[in-house]
């Protein structure tokens, strides 16, 4: 597959970051700060260093799997989806390794920044949040870099939904406010299924190319049938978990969550009848930007109301 001639250098770089995929990444993190906003002490600073780290991190992990598909043979000719800057050859294996270097010390200098704005002197108190920082850098590449990637033995979705939802939502609430709740776990498992089913249709889209390069996805392990079944538990199950917050918390503001979650309703029909890998990417977009548009949309009803 030969990347068009009319696009450049930039254009490669900026088609390999991935964009579309960062009001995911900030949905997590802002969902996680959400849970304490307008409570006496919120942090503004601790949000925006918390979303500029995740930011570095997701691009991280967007320029790490792009290299290490294109060595472990998952980006090829047979692949669907958008092209990808090293298999093209439009960036060499090499600037993308240093690219994924200059990102992964940014991750680092960011999430240190943040955690002394947290923790001050208490550095005591930071160690386990700075340990799970340095796990979520070595996610970002190993997802499908090294000798033995994780993303192609059928735990990216795991990855996930550990990462972009139970570490991302309850990791930003205590930092915040130095604790949480049990409860919280609920609006943290409802972000990280959600960005999940994003996972999900992903590799239902690559499902050809994943087979070839022997890569192992849910799709590839549940079959056609199945993985649809199973994106529907994810949707639906986000939904779930955060009505039952709503209703548990009496978080009345969680409610705001509904103009998100109508749009991600509306792609399920379409996962359902869709019979073409190839137009899964179209919902991509709309799977992801409505995780962001829920988690907005509570943000507004809880600014509000004032609670």
């Amino acid at each position: 597959m030969i990347i068009n001639e009319g696009q450049n250098k930039v254009g490669a770089w900026i088609s390999a970051v991935r964009l579309r995929t960062l009001p995911l990444a900030l949905a997590a993190i802002g969902m996680g700060n959400l849970l304490h906003f307008g409570e006496p002490g919120f942090r503004w600073e601790i949000l925006i260093l918390g979303m500029l780290t995740t930011t570095f991190l997701q691009v991280m992990s967007n320029l790490a799997n792009d290299l290490g598909d294109s060595i472990h043979g998952a980006d090829s000719g047979h692949r669907k989806g958008p092209i990808r800057a090293v298999q093209s050859g439009a960036i060499s294996r090499e600037e993308m390794r240093t690219a994924v270097g200059v990102l992964a010390f940014a991750s680092l200098i960011s999430g240190i920044c943040l955690l002394w704005m947290a923790f001050r002197n208490d550095w005591h108190a930071a160690i386990p949040l700075f340990v799970t920082g340095l796990f979520c850098i070595a996610a970002a590449y190993f997802y499908t870099n090294g000798k033995k990637p994780y993303g192609y033995r059928a735990l990216g979705d795991l990855a996930v939904f550990v990462f972009f939802g139970v570490v991302a939502v309850l990791g930003a609430s205590w930092l915040q406010v130095k604790e949480f709740s049990g409860l919280e776990i609920l609006p943290a498992s409802a972000l990280g299924f959600w960005s999940t089913a994003v996972m999900n249709l992903n590799n239902m889209r690559d499902v050809e190319s994943d087979s070839l390069a022997g890569k192992k996805t849910l799709p590839i392990i549940l079959g056609s049938v199945n993985a649809r079944i199973y994106h529907f538990v994810l949707v639906l199950g986000g939904i779930l978990f955060l009505l039952v917050f709503a209703l548990s918390e009496k978080a009345i503001w969680a409610l705001g969550a509904l103009p998100g979650c109508l749009l991600m309703l509306k792609t399920l029909p379409q996962v359902l009848k869709n019979k073409d890998y190839v137009s899964l990417d179209l919902l991509l977009m709309p799977q992801a930007l409505g995780t962001f548009i829920a988690v907005m949309g509570m943000a507004i009803v809880k600014l509000i109301l004032g609670t």
